[in-house]
Formats: structure tokens, C-alpha cells, sequence
């Protein structure tokens, strides 16, 4: 549920749009992006799907390179861990797969989780999966440093004699802490334990990476959307429960406050992934998981952290979707069909963009073939395996949204993949006739204020010789 802060802004935002009809540069921005295995499982076969991402507007890619150092009981011998030239690293395929995206555009958001065997804790237990049990935050410090010197743009590369590796101007460590798949234990002696240990592991890599490249982000683990409870069944921590541990506040009777924990987290950047069970507007059924309208209830604790210096540096920080989707039908027969997929996506991007969001990663660029089944594997892309597009494509490409403000008026919000003119239309008549014209950037987005027509309505976009999908309202 949006703050009445968050309201008013809005408001404001709607208004501007309103009283400046020749332009929407004052929309605030949205880089769009993918999340995409092929990347890295396969970098030389990723140029076609690299392609299709940059045929739908990406502006940035989230490769998950893993921990690339050699994964043995015990810390190699002689291993110099902040040197990523050092031989118990092998970075092969992270480096072909940052080429090759950088050369197309895209920036680069670099992600990985699970630990190798010697920088884990002592005594796993077998219920755990291996390399989430208590990764050591000595071994993550040194690997956020020879990660950003690798990445720092001026690092050699042995692929290509004489030239560098491209500038990473972005790193995640982790990946969804609040699930024990990926971080363990999740809770101890009936109390939260993951969102304090993950601090530590957060802080340690932010120290890391800043010691080397102190202008690059680090950006926190996407928390998955659910959790449990309770330390019973205890597989999961709830996302807001985890966040307000991970920042140190506490909710009172008069609010968010500061627990005052003695080491704060730092980051840039505060990343979830607000996978929905139902369609875009429908909220979380547990007040502490977070789906796609809920994003909110992060915006209000990173908010108050910052107040409370719960979130380091003293600075705004930015919010990011690091992954959210829907399976579609075709191909998965228990996905969303196809038309309706598009406009979730529209709509998911809108709705996050709303709660302030200003980076959103898709979950993926094409679908996985169904191996071994479909239940187990991800329908989401905006292409189908064989690469042709589905609706969403054109939908992630030119997204358009419109909602009802009132009686009188519609909201209009949409990401021109295009510089240049753009005019809204209505349908009326039978004819699409001319409602606005702005001037927009490529990759801009644009919130205007238009009168409502007589129920129902339908709208699209249009700038130079790209089409919006029709939105009816």
C-alpha cells in the first residue's frame, strides 16, 4: 500500500506532466532489463538472444557469474584472493559474457551466490544446501575486490591481446538470503538469523568492492516475495521481517525505528523480487511478503533506515527489481495467456515504477525448454525458445499503461523506445484520433494527465513508426 508521501509525489509528478503538455522529460526514468542464463551458461551463443534484448529496449543485463574460484574443502594453497588474475580463479566465461553484452550497449549488472566449499562455515549441516551455510565474509570482502578490479575497465584481458575487460559499474552479492536455498540457517533458537548474517556478508563485500572501485553500486541480494512466519516450518524469512532485521529497525507503536545496531548495512542500492500469484494490483495475502503492489512497504523501511542510519552511506538509495515475471501460455499450459501476459507486464512495470523503482530486470529474455518439465522450468521470456516474439516483446518494448484518476480523467504512462514525437490516440469512432503530442527521449518515460472518454476507452502510443499494444481502460 503506497505512503501518503508516496500520494502526494505522484500527485505532484501528475500535475507537472499536466501543466507542461510539450514535453514528459519530467517523468521520472526507468532502465529496463533482463535477467538471462544463456548468458553465462553459454556465452558464444548468446549474441541472437543479446540481440533480441536490444531489440526490446534493454538498457541493461544481470549476468549471475557464480563464485569462480576453485571450489575444494579447503582454501587453496597460496590463494591471493583479491587477485583475480590469481589461477584458483577461472573468470572464462563471466569475461566473454561481459564483452559480449558491453559491446552491444547494455550495462552490466554482475550477480552471484553460493559459496565454494572452503569459505563456508564449519560443520554444514546436511540439510543444507551446499555453499549457503554461513559464507565467510572475509572470503566475500576479498571477492568484491578482485571483482571490481577485474571489472575496473583498465584490467587486461587474456582473451584479447592488448586490450582491457569493460568497466562493471554494478555488483550484487547474493541472491534471495531470505530463502534457505540460497543462504542457511534462516533462523536459530526460534529467532530471525539470516537478515543480521547477510548484514555481514553485505557490508564485507560493499567494503570490497569500494576499495577498488568506490564509485561502482553494490547492490543487495533480491529477497524473494514470501516467506514463513515463523521458525516453523523456517525455511524463510518474510521480506519486510528481513529488511527491517537487515536495517536495524524495529516496528513501535509510533512507527519504524532505529535499533541502533553497532555496524549499519551499506549498500547503494536495495534489490526484491516481487514475484505475484495472481495478476499486477493483487496484493501479498501475508503483511510482511512483498508482490508487486506491495513494493511500498520496502520504499517505506528503506526511507526510514536512512532517517534512522540503518542504511549507510548517508544518501538516498535506489531501489531495483532484479527479477519478476510471469510463464506464459503458449508455451506452458498453465501459464497466463498470451495477450493477458503482455499487459501484466505492462502493468507490473507501471505499478513498480509507481512504488519507486528505477531499474526492473525481466525473468528472461526467452523461455527455457521445458526440461525436464514445464513446472520446473521458466515460460517468462518475451521471446519462446525457438526466438520468436510474443506480444510481450512489443509490450516490454513500448510499454503503455492507462488508469482512471476520478471520473473525469486517465492517468497515461508509458517508455518510448524512441526519441522523438510521440503522440497518444484514442479509439473513437472506429479511427484512432490524436489526444496528446510530448516530446520524449529514447528509453524516456512519459505520465500524462488526459480527459476520460466514455467508458470503455482504448488508447495506444505511437512515435515515429512504432506502435504501443492498444490499452483499454
Amino acid at each position: 500500500m503506497r505512503s501518503a508521501r508516496l500520494c502526494l509525489a505522484l500527485l505532484a509528478a501528475s500535475l507537472l506532466t499536466a501543466l507542461a503538455p510539450a514535453s514528459a522529460e519530467a517523468a521520472r526514468s526507468l532502465a529496463l532489463g533482463f535477467t538471462e542464463q544463456r548468458l553465462t551458461t553459454d556465452p558464444a551463443a548468446s549474441g541472437p538472444w543479446l540481440q533480441r534484448a536490444v531489440n526490446s529496449g534493454a538498457d541493461i543485463v544481470r549476468l549471475n557469474i557464480g563464485w569462480v574460484a576453485q571450489d575444494a574443502p579447503t582454501r587453496p594453497e597460496g590463494f591471493d584472493a583479491r587477485n583475480p588474475a590469481d589461477p584458483a580463479y577461472d573468470f572464462t566465461r563471466a569475461d566473454a559474457a561481459v564483452v559480449n553484452a558491453t559491446a552491444r550497449g547494455l550495462r552490466v549488472l554482475l550477480t552471484f551466490e553460493h559459496a565454494p566449499r572452503w569459505a563456508e562455515g564449519p560443520n554444514r549441516p546436511a540439510s543444507a544446501p551446499p555453499g549457503t551455510w554461513r559464507p565467510d565474509p572475509q572470503a566475500l570482502e576479498d571477492y568484491g575486490a578482485a571483482l571490481a578490479l577485474r571489472y575496473s575497465g583498465t584490467f587486461p584481458d587474456p582473451a584479447r591481446l592488448g586490450q582491457a575487460l569493460p568497466r562493471v559499474d554494478a555488483f550484487q552479492v547474493w541472491n534471495e538470503p531470505n530463502l534457505d536455498t540460497y543462504l542457511t540457517p534462516q533462523w536459530v533458537d526460534g529467532q530471525t538469523f539470516a537478515p543480521e548474517y547477510y548484514r555481514g556478508m553485505l557490508n564485507a563485500f560493499y567494503r570490497g568492492v569500494k576499495s577498488v572501485s568506490p564509485a561502482a553500486l553494490v547492490v543487495t541480494a533480491g529477497t524473494g516475495p514470501f516467506g514463513d512466519p515463523s521458525a516453523v516450518p523456517g525455511h524463510r524469512v518474510m521480506p519486510v521481517r528481513f529488511v527491517r532485521d537487515m536495517l536495524c529497525l524495529r516496528q513501535s507503536t509510533e512507527g519504524l525505528v532505529g535499533t541502533g545496531c553497532p555496524e549499519p548495512a551499506s549498500f547503494d542500492v536495495l534489490a526484491h523480487h516481487p514475484y505475484s500469484v495472481g495478476a499486477p494490483r493483487v496484493i501479498a495475502m501475508n503483511g510482511d511478503d512483498v508482490s508487486i503492489p506491495d513494493l511500498g512497504k520496502l520504499t517505506r523501511l528503506l526511507r526510514a533506515a536512512e532517517a534512522s542510519g540503518g542504511a549507510l552511506p548517508a544518501t538516498r538509495h535506489r531501489l531495483w527489481i532484479t527479477e519478476v515475471a510471469y510463464d506464459s501460455n503458449p508455451p506452458d499450459p498453465d501459464g497466463v495467456p498470451a495477450a493477458r501476459h503482455a499487459r501484466w507486464l505492462e502493468e507490473a512495470l507501471y505499478v513498480l515504477w509507481r512504488a519507486g523503482a528505477d531499474t526492473i530486470t525481466w525473468f528472461q529474455i526467452g523461455d527455457q525448454p521445458p526440461q525436464p518439465d514445464f513446472p520446473s522450468t521458466s515460460q517468462a521470456g518475451v521471446y519462446l525458445a525457438d526466438g520468436r516474439a510474443k506480444s510481450a516483446q512489443r509490450a516490454f518494448r513500448f510499454p503503455l499503461v492507462a488508469e482512471r484518476v476520478g471520473y473525469r480523467s486517465l492517468n497515461v504512462w508509458g517508455r518510448s523506445p524512441l526519441a522523438g514525437r510521440l503522440v497518444v490516440e484514442r479509439m473513437r469512432g472506429g479511427r484512432w484520433q490524436t489526444v496528446r503530442r510530448v516530446t520524449v527521449r529514447r528509453h524516456g518515460t512519459f505520465l500524462l494527465r488526459i480527459p476520460r472518454a466514455a467508458a470503455p476507452d482504448r488508447l495506444r502510443a505511437r512515435v515515429g513508426r512504432e506502435r504501443s499494444l492498444a490499452w483499454s481502460v
